[in-house]
């Protein structure tokens, strides 16, 4: 592996000053040596920035509130307790050629691939889990899906949506090569503590509200033309 290969983790937040130590330090105590840490609150109106101030060596990236599209707050729902997940990942990826992988969690489909499952076990020591839909609690993936699909699209604001239309560009772009699209990593998944994600954050926001914001992003989700995906790459370019 190269010396130039880097690493990155981003925790992304809105309005949870009360946990969001916590999950800096888990990251922070679990993380692989010369990885980047880096915290991008959507906005928040609570004491997010001091707590964040509490921890050297962490890059705090702060703009408005745009919503989840923008900044991925459900990040935030998940804390690593042990060592191991982040180099999991990274070598399921490396080694089958996977360049997304996000939570799967409560409902686990049957594996479609039976000789993928087991050489994964056999020779990479994980076992493969795949769930219906993408979770956007935790998303691994590498830097080619920012060279080939770029990130979310902008039009999406609030909840709802915005990540199942990247991670089917994701899947449309070749960058899963498994039938079953949403795969995690049994091993990995074992190695966070659910701390809600249903409750706090964006979440306190009314439910008339929420509702609205899904609604109009399935509006926007079944419009979008994907033809041409530099509008999203762009932002991302040098």
């Amino acid at each position: 592996m190269s010396s130039k290969f880097s690493k990155g983790i981003a925790i992304c937040t809105y309005n949870r000053a009360n946990n969001i130590g916590e999950v800096i330090k888990g990251v922070l105590d679990t993380m692989p040596d010369g990885c980047r840490l880096v915290v991008c609150d959507d906005g928040s109106t609570d004491d997010t920035a001091s707590r964040v101030a509490e921890f050297s060596g962490v890059t705090y990236i702060r703009g408005p509130n745009k919503g989840v599209g923008a900044n991925k707050n459900r990040a935030i729902y998940l804390l690593p307790i042990e060592k191991g997940w982040f180099e999991a990942y990274e070598k399921f990826c490396l080694y089958t050629n996977t360049h997304h992988i996000c939570r799967v969690q409560d409902k686990i489909v049957e594996e479609q691939v039976p000789d993928f499952g087991k050489w994964c076990q056999d020779k990479l020591g994980v076992t493969p889990i795949y769930g219906p839909s993408p979770r956007g609690d935790l998303t691994f993936f590498t830097n080619m899906v920012i060279r080939k699909v770029g990130g979310f699209h902008p039009d999406f604001v609030g909840v709802g949506h915005a990540h199942g239309q990247w991670s089917d560009r994701v899947i449309s772009a070749n960058l899963v090569h498994h039938p079953a699209k949403w795969i995690d990593l049994a091993e990995s998944a074992k190695k966070f503590k659910q701390l809600g994600d249903t409750s706090g954050g964006r979440w306190d926001h009314d439910p008339g509200e929420i509702q609205e914001q899904i609604k109009a992003n399935a509006t926007i989700r079944k419009t979008l033309n994907d033809i041409n995906p530099r509008q999203y790459i762009e932002p991302f370019l040098p």
